[in-house]
């Protein structure tokens, strides 16, 4: 899409032009109003009707008494003669009248005729420095200048904006979001500070005419009215002229340099949208209304009362004057008295008829400017957004996919711009995706194609290298299987051998009724074992999670269960505690672990249990191995030493040992690592106690090998697709 030319901003020039079309209109219908009015003025001035006739008469007496003058006193006599008012003239005619005019000389009547104007003249008071007219137009005209001014406040960002865009030069960012910002209320906002002073003014005068505000004469008020009811129409005009030109501006001109391009493609509009119809809706109108009120206005101002001319009645002359044809039926031939009737009639006298065509024709004039540019806005603001889709569309069809549309306006013809480039941009990616599928489609192919070719000139040289690896790759085979049959034929027999060492079942079913052992390998042989004595009556139960799993792991558990048999088989005291001490000190030992950093850090988690079934009584130590507890429907957590079976980055301690008192029906849970760090789950993450806890206080009402089972089916159900990452092994006693 082709970018336009960068526009000036339109600021002042609106402001000038809507202010002179406003003064166009409204000074003829003001001078109209004084022209109609000047007669009344003088008739209040001069004393009545009779009397200016009487004045009249007098005045061309004395300019016939009045010897011949030279010419150039002549001009000199008239010019003066204009410069002074009707009233001083008749005054200086009424002197010279009763004077004896022959016995003055040509300069002495010329004198007393021109003489100097009253100082004070007091005759259109209102037009003076503190007359209501004059007060309206000074506060009109301060105002103007204070909206100008607001005005070019107001307007600057754009007026910056504009200038460094066409310049080319950076726009800040801060600039650039004030003129985005304030770019849809511009139309308004402009409307109302040049229509303000406009506003203020007919508030003023609105106020002056309610308030007990003295006029020289009524026709003074009756004209301040008429200048009130035009002001308010004028208003109006000036206010739309502004709105449209500026909406225009916005919608045509500003707003694709002003938001981007993306986002143009969709409404950036803050109002609801608007109807292609009101907008048709208020140029009809003004089309119709605007000539028909100039029209109208002109022709009822110049309208006559019949009443106002105060006639006793009509003679024939009169009567065709004022009914024209339908004086005959009126009846011509006979005076007729002035009924109240016929003094509901109006005409137009021929003075005012002449202003009245000079005004209705410059009024038409300027509602033809007025309505010229309303129509040319309007239709530009919908055809040219068309013209734009129009022409995208065709570009569209000819080929070119990534056309858009600016939506300029937030009527139907924007809605049907927004859909259009919603259109294009789908069919752009599909385009695009399609493109894409090909581009891959056929680099694929001349890829495999290449490939062949490459292929085909190394598979005849190659075919015998592969029948001679082929024949090696088969002896390898055979012999991996052989050896990995060996290795797994050794992990099973360590596996039988850590079995074999594990404490038989039998010895926990001959001690505890209800009970079972959890005990799942991640390979074949475990690093977690579970180890049971019976000694002096006591029975000794523990849960190892030795490092590491594997082969690695039955190392070390073997190493772990054959040093607790001989710890236990030499000890007199079954302290669990001092067991574990003891423990330790043999791992040490046996691992010849020294502490330094470079070393493995291998060692035991342990659990250990002393329980006398007799006294219901249990002693507790553990290395990073904790108790479950199960009583009363709750979870005890008997928490171990944070320190395990083997070298330690601190100085060893004491392991302590926990003495708890047991009851009927308790439950005693001890377990690796391992199923709480089980990953799973919908987000793959671990078990965790938490939840180990709370599956315990689930499944506490039923046996312990139907326990076992909830236990599997929940780990298969936690585990899904995930492999199993470490050895898992739970015990669970019931008291």
């Amino acid at each position: 899409m082709e970018k336009k030319i960068i526009p000036n901003f339109y600021g002042l020039r609106i402001y000038l032009s809507s202010i002179m079309l406003y003064f166009f209109l409204v000074l003829p219908f003001i001078g109209f109003i004084i022209f109609q009015n000047v007669p009344t003025f003088i008739e209040n001035r001069a004393g009545g009707t009779e009397q200016v006739a009487a004045t009249v008469d007098s005045l061309m007496d004395a300019f016939d008494s009045i010897p011949e003058l030279s010419e150039e006193e002549l001009n000199n006599l008239v010019d003066l003669t204009i410069q002074s008012d009707v009233d001083d003239l008749v005054d200086k005619a009424i002197i010279i009248e009763e004077s004896d005019a022959d016995t003055l000389s040509d300069s002495e009547n010329a004198r007393i005729l021109i003489g100097p104007p009253p100082e004070n003249d007091d005759r259109l008071r209102m037009f003076e420095e503190k007359g209501p007219f004059a007060r309206y137009f000074s506060l009109l005209f301060i105002l103007i200048g204070v909206s100008l001014l607001t005005g070019l406040f107001y307007n600057l960002p754009f007026k910056r904006f504009f200038k460094k865009t066409r310049r080319k030069k950076e726009i800040s960012q801060k600039l650039h979001l004030v003129c985005k910002k304030r770019l849809f209320n511009l139309p308004l906002v402009n409307s109302l500070i040049i229509t303000m002073p406009n506003i203020v003014v007919i508030i003023y005068s609105l106020i002056f005419l309610v308030s007990e505000v003295s006029f020289d004469e009524e026709v003074e008020r009756s004209m301040f009215i008429q200048l009130h009811y035009l002001t308010i129409v004028a208003t109006l005009l000036e206010f739309l002229f502004v709105y449209y030109w500026e909406k225009h501006r916005v919608h045509i001109k500003y707003i694709d340099h002003i938001y981007s391009e993306t986002e143009l493609r969709k409404q950036v509009f803050i109002r609801k949208r608007g109807k292609i119809r009101n907008r048709f809706m208020v140029a009809s109108g003004m089309t119709t209304f605007l000539p028909l009120v100039v029209v109208m206005v002109y022709l009822v101002l110049s309208l006559t009362s019949v009443k106002e001319l105060a006639l006793e009645g009509y003679s024939d002359e009169q009567k065709e004057v004022l009914f024209g044809p339908w004086s005959d039926i009126i009846g011509i031939g006979q005076e007729t008295q002035s009924e109240e009737g016929n003094d509901k009639f109006f005409y137009v006298n021929a003075i005012d008829s002449i202003v009245m065509l000079v005004g209705i024709g410059n009024g038409i004039l300027v509602s033809f400017i007025y309505l010229l540019l309303f129509i040319r806005w309007t239709n530009r603001d919908i055809t040219w957004p068309l013209k734009e889709l129009l022409v995208n569309i065709r570009n569209t069809r000819g080929g070119d996919e990534e056309q858009y549309s600016i939506v300029r306006t937030n009527d139907e013809i924007g809605e049907l711009a927004e859909g259009y480039n919603e259109m294009t941009e789908k069919i752009h990616n599909y385009v695009e995706s399609i493109s894409a599928m090909n581009r891959d489609l056929e680099k694929k192919v001349n890829e495999r194609t290449r490939e062949v070719v490459e292929q085909k000139e190394e598979i005849e040289t190659q075919k015998e290298e592969i029948e001679a690896q082929l024949d090696l790759a088969t002896l390898q085979r055979d012999t991996i299987t052989n050896q990995n049959d060996l290795i797994l034929d050794s992990i099973h027999y360590a596996k039988r051998i850590q079995t074999a060492i594990l404490p038989p079942v039998q010895l926990l079913e001959e001690h505890l009724s209800d009970h079972f052992i959890l005990f799942k390998p991640r390979d074949i042989v475990s690093g977690d074992y579970y180890w049971a004595r019976e000694k002096d009556q006591k029975l000794l139960i523990a849960v190892a999670d030795c490092t590491g799993h594997g082969v690695p792991g039955g190392f070390l558990s073997m190493l772990g269960i054959s040093s607790m048999n001989e710890i236990v088989n030499r000890s007199a005291e079954l302290n669990p505690g001092k067991i574990l001490e003891q423990l330790r000190e043999i791992v040490i030992a046996s691992m010849h672990q020294t502490g330094s950093w470079d070393e493995a850090q291998d060692g035991i988690e342990i659990a250990l249990c002393v329980i006398d079934l007799k006294k219901l009584s249990l002693e507790y130590s553990g290395a990073n191995r904790p108790l479950y507890l199960v009583r009363d429907g709750a979870v005890q957590h008997i928490r171990p030493d944070r320190m395990p079976i083997g070298i330690y980055e601190q100085d060893p301690l004491p392991f302590k040992k926990h003495n708890i008192k047991l009851k009927k029906g308790d439950s005693i849970y001890l377990f690796s690592d391992g199923y709480v760090d089980q990953l799973g789950g919908p987000l793959r993450k671990t078990f965790r106690a938490i939840n180990f806890r709370k599956l315990l206080l689930e499944i506490q009402d039923q046996p312990m090998e139907k326990q076992k089972a909830i236990l599997l089916e929940n780990m298969a159900l936690w585990q899904g697709e995930v492999e199993q990452i470490d050895d898992v092994l739970v015990m669970g006693i019931r008291i």
